[in-house]
């Protein structure tokens, strides 16, 4: 299984999506091989695990630099494996290669207008694989949210049921293994679903 993590915008939660979400297939899958790829030049998910090996809160799977030269090599991996893709914003190339692997392609966004109109940027990209948009950082109960619930129900845009919400720990989590979160785990559920359903 392989799952990129993409959106052509910064700040959406790429590298926070990625990183809870291999967490929260460890804590299901223990004994299944995870590797988190850091495709971005930035590093941020490789400098979030260096940082939690230092603080003696290591993380449950592998994080590896890696760039598209290498994701061949990954693909053809364990098929065991689950390999998640965290992207860099605004290389279109490396979007392109890393959405071409994957079996799902994950684009978070928060409810803004201009996060939203990336949005429309990334799904061109994305032409036979599974994927959904993800709302990260939300607060709930507002109209900005219920707006951009409704523009991509509108446009037939495939998403995730579930929205992530603006919660400290998740904000705080930078430099340590991250908290299981229900809304993380929520995602996993719906999109080894849609995998699952997929195959059948």
């Amino acid at each position: 299984m392989i799952v990129s993590v993409v959106n052509t915008k910064g700040g959406v939660s790429k590298t926070t999506t990625s990183v809870f979400l291999a967490n929260e297939l460890a804590l299901r899958e223990p004994d299944r091989e995870i590797i988190l790829a850091d495709l971005d030049k930035q590093g941020s998910a490789t400098e979030w695990a260096d940082r939690a090996q230092d603080n003696g809160d290591p993380f449950p799977f592998r994080v590896e630099v890696s760039n598209i030269k290498r994701l061949p090599r990954l693909a053809q991996s364990d098929a065991e494996a689950a390999i998640i893709i965290d992207t860099p914003p605004g290389d279109s190339t490396v979007i392109q290669n890393a959405i071409e692997a994957s079996d799902f392609v994950i684009v978070p966004t928060q409810a803004a207008g201009l996060d939203l109109s990336r949005v429309w940027e990334t799904l061109p990209a994305i032409t036979t694989q599974m994927y959904a948009v993800l709302i990260t950082s939300a607060r709930l109960n507002t109209k900005l949210l219920n707006d951009t619930i409704a523009t991509l129900e509108d446009q037939g845009i495939s998403r995730f049921d579930t929205i992530v919400p603006l919660r400290e720990h998740i904000r705080t989590a930078y430099g340590f293994r991250p908290p299981h979160d229900g809304a993380y785990a929520d995602v996993l559920n719906e999109m080894l679903e849609a995998l699952k359903e997929g195959v059948e």
